[in-house]
């Protein structure tokens, strides 16, 4: 009876409170699951009516928005009941704070600040998850949550034919080698920058030698999707890479190998994506690699569904702070992309892929490993700012084949190069030492003043090719014929006279000669322009006199000597015939 009595005297909540009333704690759930119920039956019934007071707007989706608004409330009223039981214990035995936010989120509506949940994803078709990207709505998923298959990370292996370069516009024909020197109407090239793109495959790189041989960027896989059964992959030589390529000065960019084929998917690549980078420096894009071919998951994605599995990569990529960009091939942007290309390539950066036989050393039409300054580029229907011209290059710290790139960073005006001689008419006397190339020098293609690459031939009255100690020994009149090689546009020619008197009293007194005779002498000089490799230019006609030149440079390969001139192939902004691969479906970038 005294207990019964100090019940009574207990208020209900009390009694909730105390863990011995387990009767009393019931009762009370029953009843506030009964007055939330009646309160939200209510409130769906007031949303319905206001709904249906609503005239109907022209907006599709403002409508979408407000049906989906109401069947949130009808679910939350349905199921809250359930849920905050549920949560309230879970609550009481963590100590943790259920706030409307962490319940708006599980739902997984839009009407969150945040959708994270995977599982609401899902529930996304590719249009709406791609506007809730776009709108900030979407994080990076955990990574742990994300299904990978290291099985999956085979070597890639590129499909299709390489492209041929389109013809060069001609040079002009230069003129007699007795004449001054040809006109060359001034023409544009490309700077550029050479890189290459890399993956676990190279194996362990020496990137000291890398950078000594020419690369200045390098764009390094951090992961891919299988293409064959779609699970996600590490590439285990990511960290190794980026760190060695950094500490030797190599500008990194990124790129993911993509088989996505939703958005979801590109979301999940995305997400692995930005956290392999994390705290490294980016210098360049972070790419997806998108790619594909007979028998591979994405064959037979195009349109906008495709637009959308780029848009949603990209998106996340540069709301985090990174430059995006997309590697794709001619047939990818104007058979899949199609009408939406325009959408893609106006706000992402293109990584080109289109590889030319040229640059192939098992082609018969190989011309050089590395591209060179003149060289042909694609025509540039839509604009890209790398082109990978090559899958099968030589980079020196690496074994076996490497994909080549360069960068394009603008262009360059290179006018006619042209001779300067001091005195055009030299006489002297008999037995009286000469150097022809005093007082000569050359102005380049891009306006610099040099006196390396330069060389000459003499030639008598008769037009007879004499030695400069036959000149020098016999009184007579001779024509000097220089020709100077230019690193760009080729050699280009200048003539003066020399009058070899008999008896004493030489009018011009030149240095003495240098040791060498009937030889040529041209060495080429070390280019100018940042980041170009060394380039071998078109060879002087053979003379009979070369002397060395008073300066030679360093680090330049061995003089050639032979053939006629012959003008180095130029670039050409609209070439004769516009290059269309029969497919270059490739994997792995």
């Amino acid at each position: 009876m005294k207990r019964k009595a100090e019940n009574e005297k207990q208020s209900l909540i009390e009694r909730f409170c105390s863990a011995s009333e387990r009767t009393a704690r019931v009762s009370l759930i029953l009843a506030a699951a009964i007055v939330v119920g009646t309160i939200g039956t209510v409130s769906v019934a007031a949303i319905r009516s206001n709904t249906a007071s609503i005239i109907p707007s022209d907006n599709v989706e403002l409508n979408a928005a407000q049906d989906y608004l109401a069947q949130v409330s009808m679910q939350a009223a349905t199921s809250d009941t359930a849920e905050t039981t549920e949560e309230t214990a879970s609550s009481d035995e963590s100590g943790a704070d259920i706030t409307d936010e962490t319940r708006e989120t599980k739902r997984g509506g839009l009407t969150g600040d945040h959708v994270v949940d995977v599982k609401n994803l899902k529930s996304l078709s590719n249009e709406d998850l791609v506007k809730a990207i776009k709108q900030g709505k979407v994080k990076a998923i955990d990574v742990k949550t994300i299904k990978k298959d290291q099985s999956q990370n085979t070597k890639p292996v590129h499909h299709g034919s390489t492209g041929n370069a389109p013809t060069p516009t001609k040079k002009p024909t230069p003129v007699p080698t007795n004449k001054p020197t040809p006109t060359m109407a001034p023409i544009t090239v490309v700077n550029y920058e050479l890189g290459m793109d890399i993956s676990q495959f190279q194996g362990n790189i020496d990137w000291k030698k890398v950078k000594a041989d020419g690369i200045k960027f390098a764009f390094i896989r951090c992961g891919g999707r299988g293409y064959s059964k779609g699970a996600c992959y590490d590439d285990t030589k990511f960290v190794q890479n980026i760190k060695n390529a950094k500490a030797a000065g190599v500008k990194v960019g990124v790129y993911f190998f993509s088989q996505a084929i939703t958005a979801l998917e590109a979301v999940e690549e995305a997400s692995i994506t930005l956290d392999k980078i994390k705290g490294y420096g980016i210098d360049l894009p972070v790419v997806m690699d998108w790619e594909t071919g007979t028998g591979y998951r994405t064959w037979k994605l195009k349109g906008q569904d495709f637009a959308n599995v780029l848009e949603a990569y990209c998106s996340m990529i540069a709301q985090a702070g990174y430059t995006p960009a997309v590697y794709l091939n001619t047939s990818d942007i104007n058979d899949r992309l199609g009408k939406y290309s325009g959408q893609i390539l106006g706000k992402y950066k293109l990584w080109y892929a289109y590889p030319y036989s040229c640059y192939d050393p098992s082609s018969k039409s190989f011309r050089s490993n590395y591209y060179q300054t003149g060289d042909t580029v694609p025509p540039r229907s839509f604009g890209y700012e790398y082109w990978q011209y090559s899958w099968h290059g030589r980079v020196k710290g690496i074994s076996g084949d490497v994909d080549l790139n360069i960068k394009i960073l603008g262009k360059t005006t290179l006018t006619a190069p042209v001779i300067n001689i001091t005195n055009k008419n030299i006489t002297s006397n008999v037995g009286e030492n000469i150097n022809p190339l005093n007082g000569v020098s050359a102005k380049t293609s891009q306006g610099a003043t040099t006196t390396n690459s330069l060389s000459y031939a003499i030639k008598n009255a008769a037009g007879e090719t004499v030695t400069l100690d036959q000149a020098k020994g016999t009184a007579g009149k001779y024509v000097i014929t220089y020709t100077y090689k230019d690193y760009f546009r080729g050699s280009v020619t200048a003539t003066a006279n020399w009058e070899v008197k008999p008896g004493s009293g030489s009018t011009v007194t030149p240095e003495p000669t240098q040791s060498g005779q009937g030889s040529t002498s041209t060495p080429t000089p070390t280019p100018s322009q940042s980041g170009n490799p060394t380039v071998t230019p078109t060879t002087a006609p053979a003379v009979t006199n070369t002397p060395a030149p008073t300066s030679k440079p360093t680090d330049t390969p061995a003089p050639t000597a032979t053939p006629t001139p012959k003008p180095a192939a130029t670039a050409t902004s609209k070439p004769t015939e516009a290059p269309k691969p029969e497919n270059t479906e490739s994997q792995g970038a």
